[in-house]
């Protein structure tokens, strides 16, 4: 009997990309639907790469250009997830476009258009679904609000501010997409952090490094803030921003599919 393999593939140069995808669809074709999956980070955070490598994926990197941009009065967890999805089909719609009506049209064989041709209906060639599992995801910390990336130094100050001596909770939206079955999740987790009292001479030295600029909330707890934290409740992985418990699961059914 046949055992599907499920490939890995890393990052790769953009004008290889529909040659990759090609084979890929190929190779589905030739093994009756037992296809090589492609894993698909929507990101380019070093973080959630180190995290998918360290427990063996090796992904394709393609970050997601959204706006991120909340509706008004949008809660924690809504938030997460609706950034998360809009990264997640970001990226989905680029990986189609990159196999158009068109270009499938063009390399369909003559008989498919000398059939259409005979019945008198127009031709259309849809390209077959990739096989690609897409993730993506987005953290915010919570405080009196949503507190995502500062945009300056005082943006950042206020945030520390406010966490300062007491606790917030991080949460952190995932969303999967399966290219193949067409099937979309989006999942959400949430963690408590509770901060020390850490003096101004202190929170203006940690501003003065390169770290709190561009995390959710001002701080990375995997990094020189780590020393300000106090305790937390939940998942660590949840606050670095890939909670890998709530994704191995998901990660796995997919890939044994």
């Amino acid at each position: 009997s046949y055992s599907p393999h499920h490939l890995v593939f890393g990052k790769i140069p953009k004008v290889c990309h529909n040659i990759l995808i090609l084979i890929i669809l190929i190779t589905d074709i030739v093994t009756g639907g037992k296809y090589f999956m492609k894993i698909v980070l929507a990101s380019g955070s070093p973080r959630r790469i180190e995290m998918m490598k360290k427990h063996g994926y090796d992904p394709e990197i393609i970050p997601a250009e959204i706006d991120e941009t909340l509706p008004e009065d949008i809660g924690m967890r809504d938030a997460v997830m609706y950034l998360a999805l809009k990264k997640a089909l970001w990226v989905e719609e680029r990986l189609n476009s990159s196999l158009s009506p068109d270009s499938a049209a063009d390399s369909a064989p003559d008989s498919v258009h000398d059939s259409a041709e005979t019945s008198g209906q127009a031709s259309a060639v849809t390209p077959a679904p990739i096989p690609a599992l897409i993730i993506a995801a987005d953290t915010v910390v919570y405080k009196d609000g949503i507190l995502g990336k500062p945009v300056d130094r005082q943006d950042a100050a206020r945030m520390l501010e406010l966490i300062r001596h007491t606790s917030h909770y991080v949460a952190t939206g995932v969303a999967i997409i399966n290219m193949q079955t067409g099937v979309k999740k989006v999942l959400c987790d949430v963690t408590e952090v509770f901060c020390k009292n850490y003096s101004k001479t202190e929170m203006n030295a940690y501003l003065n490094t390169k770290e709190p600029y561009d995390k959710a909330g001002a701080y990375g707890i995997q990094g020189i803030f780590g020393k300000y934290i106090d305790h937390y409740e939940g998942s660590f992985d949840t606050v670095v921003g890939f909670p890998w418990s709530i994704i191995e699961p998901e990660l796995k059914a997919a890939l044994s599919q």
